[in-house]
């Protein structure tokens, strides 16, 4: 059995059931490393994923009732790698501080219809989050146990959307448990960890925004047009620890579902972008 576990948690929304997830996104992550010619190809990866759809949903979202499941990417070959425009660092810079501006007006707590229309995004679940305890709770729970049930081994966790947000809390829960084991390499996809809502809980919790210490080395993968990542660049927003810091990495998301709609916020198109597979790669010949 290899030493070595990438460990998943998934953001917003209701998901398909737990098993059908995993899968799915395991496929993305083994057809990224084939297509990107990666020095480790297709071999093969223990992947974990810690689940918390259920706790705000009772049922399931049925996989065959998904309107974006994974599908593999058209074409052969490499997929498509991010080329830096200044048209796409003029966006990400303005996002930025108009997402700061928009913070002061929405409800801390229920984030503000205005803003959840602006972005095209329902942040019922985050809101739920930081309004419930018992709820908060379970989420991290979650991970937490996941991490604890892989305890010896060298861990790789890969978080996106609003489950970066539970990674990073549970990260730093666990600097006050020796015990828990330490996170090799901290991944975050499509991350809103840079809204000002959500530093500003960080900070009402933990007192400062700053790397955890259970993280051993952190990147951020973010694509310029992923209105949930609206701050594409997290090393601004959290301090070093130590000598590790936020490596931020712009990506080309490329999802897109049969009938062509394009998502640049999907976790399957993250999964499998070059930059993404060349890390994964890296952690498993390392």
């Amino acid at each position: 059995m290899s030493d070595k576990i990438i460990i998943g948690i998934h953001g917003l929304l209701n998901k398909p059931p737990k098993a059908v997830l995993r899968a799915w996104c395991a496929d993305a992550i083994a057809e990224g490393l084939a297509r990107n010619a990666t020095a480790t190809g297709a071999a093969p990866f223990s992947f974990d994923l810690a689940y918390w759809a259920d706790i705000r949903n009772e049922t399931p979202l049925p996989a065959d009732k998904d309107d974006e499941p994974y599908i593999t990417a058209p074409g052969e070959g490499a997929l498509r790698r991010y080329d830096p425009k200044l048209i796409d660092r003029a966006r990400a810079i303005l996002d930025k501080y108009g997402g700061r501006a928009l913070d002061k007006e929405k409800d801390l707590i229920g984030l503000g219809a205005h803003v959840e229309k602006l972005l095209g995004v329902s942040f019922e679940d985050l809101a739920d989050y930081y309004a419930k305890k018992d709820v908060r709770d379970n989420m991290r729970s979650r991970l937490r146990d996941v991490l604890q049930t892989h305890q010896g081994k060298t861990i790789f966790l890969v978080a996106h959307s609003m489950g970066t947000i539970i990674a990073y809390d549970v990260l730093r829960e666990l600097e006050r448990r020796p015990e828990m084991p330490q996170v090799d390499h901290f991944v975050t996809l499509g991350s809103p960890l840079g809204l000002p809502i959500v530093t500003l809980k960080i900070r009402e919790q933990f007192g400062l925004a700053r790397i955890p210490l259970k993280a051993k080395r952190w990147t951020n993968f973010a694509d310029p047009g992923d209105k949930v990542a609206l701050d594409c660049n997290l090393s601004d927003e959290f301090r070093k620890s130590g000598d590790v810091g936020v490596q931020d990495i712009l990506v080309c998301n490329g999802y897109s579902t049969a009938k062509g709609k394009a998502n640049n916020h999907k976790i399957y198109g993250y999964l499998r972008c070059p930059e993404f597979s060349e890390v994964v790669a890296e952690f498993l010949k390392g």
